[in-house]
């Protein structure tokens, strides 16, 4: 039989909800038992301190105290404090009723881990010393160092904006006196326009706290350099005629000074990049030398200082050279009993040295002495070392090729046996 639309069918058990509500919650606390158990709750301290941040600083104060880190002690499954560490907190200060002066304000810890709980800082506040923000009006100036090269002047230096307004706390504000820019304008040819971020000093010329807020935070310096047209200061370029000794070069000249200043219309300066010194003779030159010359301005140029000389030294260094001869090489401590097969083959020595000493020295064999050393050696064929035991004084000996000569041995033939002299038969009778 169909039950009838509508009706709600009936299922075979009966469910008993308190009961079924009663067990569930058995079961959670059942398990939250066996976690404890397994992994209990304990309460430590970080090892490492947390750094404290302010905020909600009120518009009228600036903090002018560093606050100080504090030690978190935390509750939390044993297992969590293995993960745990500095970055995982945020302690903080909130300074919303903060007025000026000492205040000690309460420190309030926030952790990322969401197994953690009851986080706490110690200390538990921090003294902190706020100070009333306030605004100064200061007069900028340039402090301009150093000087140009000769022949340029340095004009007066500009500032814009020429005051400046900074703003920090009160105790600071007060001591600040003037904004100074610092320009250096040493060797400069060109004028300086440039901007620049002042520092904020005291009536003693001592820099004040650099955490003051200047408006505007940098200034326009322009300082005038102009050329004195009718002078211009260039370098001196050495001229040179002959050449050194044989086997010798020239080094780079040393010219002392090594500028002078010229003098005369500005556009015949223009031109003038140097100054040349009367052709200075090097023939011949084998050691340094020192020499005082004249200078030739170039043309519609004066010198600054009329008849002006230089000394220009004058520094030579040999070449060094190699030459290969070949030499005969003398056989020494053969025995009697052999004899050479043929003459050895000539060497090749190689040697170098200044080339003043190779060109005065005329190379040939005589020159040197190659041996190869034959003691207790018999009838055969061998490689022996080629010695050089005679090489010119001042020259070295790079190498000598080949550097075993082969020598053949045979035996030598035995001296001829004398004849013996005949007997004297005396007179019959």
């Amino acid at each position: 039989m169909r039950p009838e639309v509508g009706t709600r069918p009936r299922l075979p058990f009966t469910i008993d909800v308190s009961r079924a509500a009663f067990a569930l919650a058995l079961s959670v606390l059942l398990y939250f038992v066996a976690l404890n158990e397994t992994n209990p709750q304990a309460r430590e301290q970080l090892p490492q301190p947390v750094p404290v941040q302010v905020v909600n600083v009120p518009s009228g104060l600036v903090l002018t105290s560093r606050p100080p880190d504090v030690r978190v002690s935390v509750t939390a499954p044993s297992n969590v404090f293995g993960r745990l560490n500095q970055n995982s907190f945020t302690a903080t200060v909130d300074a919303t009723n903060a007025q000026a002066g000492a205040n000690d304000l309460p420190v309030g810890v926030a952790s990322s881990d969401p197994a953690v709980r009851d986080a706490v800082a110690d200390p538990p506040t921090v003294n902190l010393t706020f100070d009333e923000v306030r605004a100064q009006d200061l007069p900028v100036r340039a402090n301009v160092t150093g000087t140009p090269p000769t022949g340029y002047q340095r004009g007066e230096p500009s500032v814009d904006p020429s005051h400046i307004t900074v703003t920090g706390a009160a105790s600071i504000v007060s001591r600040a006196s003037e904004a100074v820019v610092d320009v250096s304008v040493d060797r400069l040819t060109v004028p300086v326009n440039g901007v620049y971020s002042p520092r904020i000093v005291d009536d003693r010329g001592n820099t004040v706290d650099p955490n003051l807020r200047a408006t505007p935070p940098s200034v326009t310096v322009q300082v005038p350099i102009t050329q004195q047209t009718q002078y211009k200061e260039v370098g001196i370029r050495p001229v040179t005629q002959g050449e050194p000794a044989v086997g010798y070069v020239l080094q780079p000249l040393v010219v002392n000074p090594p500028t002078a200043t010229l003098r005369g219309s500005s556009a015949d300066l223009e031109g003038a990049n140097f100054i040349a010194t009367v052709p200075i003779d090097v023939s011949n030159i084998s050691t340094t030398t020192v020499r005082t010359v004249a200078l030739v301005p170039p043309q519609g140029t004066l010198l600054l200082q009329p008849g002006q000389t230089v000394t220009v030294t004058i520094s030579v260094t040999t070449l060094t050279t190699t030459q290969t001869v070949r030499v005969p090489p003398a056989v020494i401590n053969i025995g009697s009993t052999v004899q050479l097969a043929r003459q050895p083959a000539a060497v090749a020595v190689t040697i170098s040295g200044p080339a003043p000493a190779l060109a005065t020295l005329a190379l040939n064999p005589n020159d040197f002495r190659v041996t190869l050393d034959l003691s207790g050696k018999g009838p055969g064929g061998y490689d022996i070392d080629a010695k050089v035991q005679k090489v010119p004084t001042g020259l070295t000996l790079e190498g000598v090729d080949p550097a075993k000569v082969h020598v053949d041995l045979v035996a030598a033939p035995p001296p001829p046996t004398p004849t013996p002299a005949p007997t004297a038969v005396p007179p019959a009778g």
